[in-house]
């Protein structure tokens, strides 16, 4: 999600359906030896609990699919909760609760709602909790701060963001299975937006009932599993949803084991503690990598590097490019981060359609980051105090080969200050960072999130502040065209915010796991940790 740091990774959701089609098919042909064979590996074990850490967290911050504003809470909303769409392991919009069909001006799509599904205390799932849930998300009273940048373009979503209106126009009960959302303009990415938990339905009754926050211990959601106990700042235990609509988890139990160290993580996979372990880090993949079930997978992430544009020195745009010239990245890359990053010429990841690597970037050059300094500050002695601020979970080692690039190249003074993440998090948002460090995982595969979600002016994401009409002007043309001339029009956006260093992209990042062959229907996608319809995931003995 937009620029939420997490324990230097993060990032959730999704999952993977593995098929024993060819396991049957072998045991049907093959001798009874070999059927024994595959029935001794295959068959599920008695004990089917999945026990596995949620990395990089102490807690969940909450419950409510509108407030889950970090990946590792996201995580477990997306076992709990369930929405129109989602995303398949190939990062394709599928339906979930609703087919779907999309009007010839391609701004209302009309939504069919399956039969018989409900929440998971049985209450009826309809148009109307849609229309209730869509209008709560985008309420002031719950102040989300991305409702607009996901939902912004139904028709009616300003004034109920505003306060003027308690009536989301756009979104209309046609009958009780039948959903219409209208929106302002055509919108690309719309479907894959209402794969977020945003667009999530919620009890009314509960809320009513029960009030904020309390709601959501009262089996909520209208996901695969629903909460059996939340021993905070522990774990999380999970048992299968009776009135899930999906096909049903082989799962009895879920332990979601809250991790907030990785290495420590590490080591209690390796102590036996858990079933498989993601979110590894770099100074263990040396050892990761000669245990049997490692994979990683390239993320659709940016690690990225903000200044407060808006004050000196870095209102000049020479200084911000002297500060990018300056940076060797395949160096923290490999010698500091050990190959488990790829170094990012472009803010967008590949992966992710619009992902221009033929870009003009500014690559590291020493001399040059001296001399663009100096157009700016030509005594380099005279500029003012620089400190760069960074959460206590990013590796001290990427910070201080920081410092030595720029104090080395720059002639200057670079002062680190490492902040406990949560509170460098809530300094952030407060734009108390005049230069810091940020992360930005997506929530869907399109330019639009990168880009118009971290840079416009409006975007919460934008910490640096920075402001740029004609990267603006492409934005909104971007956004009133489609396919390959949209996507051109993005990386036109793109070129400036990086001429213009809006951001600064460091890496993107691969996540690394360890997934047993014990553990069947888990993998990871470039969108993280993936699951799929939890019903392909169940355990073995071997």
């Amino acid at each position: 999600m937009g620029n939420r740091f997490l324990c230097y990774r993060s990032q959730t959701h999704m999952l993977f359906f593995i098929s024993l089609c060819f396991l049957v098919l072998f045991a049907a042909c093959g001798s009874q030896t070999a059927a024994t064979q595959v029935s001794s590996v295959n068959t599920p074990t008695t004990r089917q609990t999945l026990v596995f850490p949620n990395v990089g967290i102490q807690d969940l911050y909450s419950l409510d699919p509108t407030q889950s504003l970090d990946a590792n809470s996201s995580l477990a909303i997306s076992m709990i909760y369930s929405g129109l769409v989602r995303l398949d392991k190939d990062l394709n919009v599928i339906d979930d609760q609703a087919t779907w069909s999309l009007s010839l001006d391609r701004k209302i799509y009309t939504f069919t709602l399956k039969s018989g599904i409900t929440f998971a205390d049985g209450t009826p799932i309809t148009a109307q909790s849609y229309v209730y849930s869509l209008t709560r998300a985008l309420s002031p009273a719950l102040n989300n701060p991305e409702a607009m940048l996901f939902l912004g373009n139904i028709v009616g979503a300003g004034l109920v963001n505003s306060g003027k209106s308690t009536t989301l126009s756009g979104v209309q009960a046609l009958n009780a299975q039948t959903l219409r959302i209208t929106l302002n303009s055509p919108t690309e990415y719309f479907l894959q937006a209402l794969a977020n938990p945003l667009a999530f339905p919620i009890n009314q009754q509960l809320v009513l009932q029960y009030g904020d926050p309390n709601w959501t211990n009262h089996g909520a959601g209208s996901g695969p599993f629903m909460v059996k106990s939340w021993k905070h700042n522990t774990k999380m235990v999970l048992v299968p949803n009776p009135h899930y609509y999906g096909s049903p988890t082989r799962l009895t139990e879920v332990d979601m084991i809250f991790a907030v160290d990785a290495h420590d993580a590490f080591q209690a996979y390796q102590g036996g503690q858990y079933n498989f372990v993601w979110n590894i880090i770099s100074g263990d993949l040396a050892t990761a990598r000669g245990l049997a079930g490692f994979t990683n997978q390239a993320q659709l992430e940016t690690d990225a590097l903000f200044f407060d544009t808006q004050k000196p020195p870095f209102d000049q745009t020479a200084v911000r490019q002297a500060f990018a010239y300056a940076i060797d990245k395949n160096l923290l890359a490999q010698s500091i981060l050990q190959n488990s990053v790829i170094p990012a010429p472009t803010i967008i990841p590949a992966g992710i359609p619009g992902y221009q690597p033929a870009l003009a970037t500014l690559s590291f050059n020493r001399a040059r980051a001296l001399t663009t300094l100096q157009t700016a500050y030509p005594d380099v002695t005279q500029i003012p105090p620089v400190t760069f601020f960074y959460p206590s979970a990013l590796p001290a080692a990427v910070a201080l080969s920081l410092q030595q690039m720029w104090q080395s190249a720059l002639g200057i003074q670079v002062k680190l200050v490492a902040v406990e993440t949560n509170a460098y998090n809530l300094e952030v948002a407060k734009h108390h960072i005049p230069f810091g460090f940020t992360q930005w995982n997506a929530d869907f595969p399109d330019p639009y999130d990168a880009l118009a979600l971290n840079l416009l002016p409006t975007a919460t994401s934008n910490w640096g502040q920075w402001q740029n009409q004609q990267f603006e002007q492409l934005v909104q043309q971007a956004e009133q065209s489609s396919g390959s001339e949209r996507l051109d029009l993005y990386a036109q956006a793109e070129q400036l915010a990086i001429n213009e260093v809006g951001w600064l992209p460091l890496d993107h990042q691969s996540l690394a796991a360890i997934i047993p062959a014990t553990v069947h229907g888990v993998s990871l996608t470039p969108l993280g940790l993936y699951f799929g319809d939890w019903s392909g995931v169940y355990l073995t003995s071997r």
